[in-house]
């Protein structure tokens, strides 16, 4: 049986635009070249992306004693595929104790604060933690019997035996969670010669919160040619393989592979002028003749200076998410998507999302707490410095949430 992307019982008709296309302005050139080229301007995009927002710290206003209420951890999509809330996690320390909340999203406000972008929602901690916890049953993969209670990232974990059944089954949502759409594969059909044509690495959002397309991974060998691509969202489907949901695309790898690269640029967070009440409005770009204008994407960009070591003790589980890592000759590696507890829950890994940087596939590499430096700027921004290369990350073991208690020393890498 095949379902919409955003249905978890029955079919839902979901949108069916798809992301914009993106083109840069370059400035005329001098009559006398100059010694450093001016710098191309980027065509902000109308919308945002989920990975810009999952991971982005809240505020509760851009005051010098403005405090960090929590962080976003999820996207709640309705059945028409519009964000419709953000999960927050507030409280705990190092994720223990941390409590999930829905909160509007249409109420979230990007606003400036000393040249960056903050997250702001018009209310309190304490209002937060006196919510009732969200509740994310309802938006787990409804699986066959045989299946997982579950359905894992990667689509390839071995089939548990099932959970005993509830006394009161579960009732389901009308939408679901961007973090049950990120990271699928995705596969070209359900026959027995199906194809594995790439895996989900972020959803484009809409002005107005609409979900547009999903940019794909796909192509290479070990991560070398791959690139991103846009699918229309609202032709994405699941269905039912062997016990377990796959997500499906009615296209081909050669095909998503001839399409233009998915730039990204355009949706990244920039330093807003003024304080907007729409979460996906992206933030006034101005024309500047400063040419050497630093691109925050870069480490070499960042006045490492202006940082401060951060012991990892003080540093919250949940806070470690969307940390920029960094690797060999500072360059930009990843993010990190999760963190890995011990049965006493202790960190014992951060899980880095690899994929898109370096030229690097799809892939998400766990490294051991061992010696990790991270880093924070004045208002609370963290960097993790490494010194992995790119022929270390490609030859590593990928990250396996349901074999990494067993292989543990394989997928675990260590920061010399």
């Amino acid at each position: 049986m095949i379902r919409t992307l955003l249905a978890t019982t029955a079919l839902a008709t979901l949108i069916a635009t798809g992301a914009y296309a993106q083109t840069a302005t370059t400035p005329a050139p001098a009559e006398t070249p100059a010694v450093q080229a001016p710098a191309t301007s980027v065509q902000r995009a109308d919308g945002s992306l989920v990975t810009n927002i999952i991971g982005e710290s809240v505020y509760n206003g851009t005051a010098d004693n403005a405090e960090n209420i929590g962080k976003v951890s999820d996207v709640v999509f309705d059945k028409d595929g519009k964000a419709q809330s953000v999960i927050i996690g507030v409280g705990g320390f190092l994720g223990v104790g941390t409590k999930n909340v829905a909160f509007d999203y249409s109420k979230l406000q990007w606003a400036e604060k000393n040249g960056e972008r903050w997250l702001v929602a018009p209310t309190t901690k304490e209002q937060l933690t006196a919510q009732a916890e969200f509740d994310a049953k309802p938006y787990a993969p409804a699986a066959a019997p045989a299946a997982p209670a579950t359905a894992p990232a990667s689509g390839t974990d071995t089939a548990q035996a099932p959970a005993a059944v509830p006394a009161e089954p579960v009732k389901r949502a009308d939408g679901n969670l961007a973090t049950n759409i990120v990271g699928q594969k995705v596969y070209n059909g359900t026959s027995d010669d199906a194809q594995n044509i790439g895996s989900v690495n972020d959803i484009v959002l809409g002005k107005d919160g609409k979900a547009e397309s999903l940019v794909i991974g796909v192509g290479g060998f070990l991560g070398l040619g791959a690139k991103n691509v846009a699918y229309d969202f609202g032709k994405a489907q699941w269905a039912e393989k062997n016990g377990e949901r796959w997500l499906v695309a009615q296209t081909t790898k050669e095909q998503l592979q001839a399409q233009a690269d998915f730039d990204r640029k355009a949706y990244d967070p920039a330093p807003a002028k003024t304080a907007s009440n729409d979460v996906t409005a992206p933030a006034p770009v101005a024309a500047t003749p400063d040419a050497t204008a630093p691109d925050q994407t870069q480490t070499a960009a960042i006045d490492k200076s202006a940082l401060t070591e951060m012991p990892i003790g003080q540093i919250r589980g949940e806070d470690m998410k969307g940390t920029t890592v960094y690797g060999a000759n500072d360059a930009k590696v990843g993010e990190i998507g999760d963190v890995v507890l011990t049965p006493d829950s202790k960190p014992d890994a951060v899980v880095i999302d690899v994929g898109g940087f370096l030229g690097i596939g799809a892939k998400e590499v766990a490294v051991g707490m061992n010696n990790l430096k991270f880093m924070t700027d004045k208002n609370g921004k963290k960097y993790l410095y490494t010194t992995f290369t790119k022929e270390q990350l490609e030859a590593q073991t990928a990250y396996n949430k349901s074999s990494y208690t067993q292989n543990r020393d394989k997928q675990r890498l260590i920061v010399q």
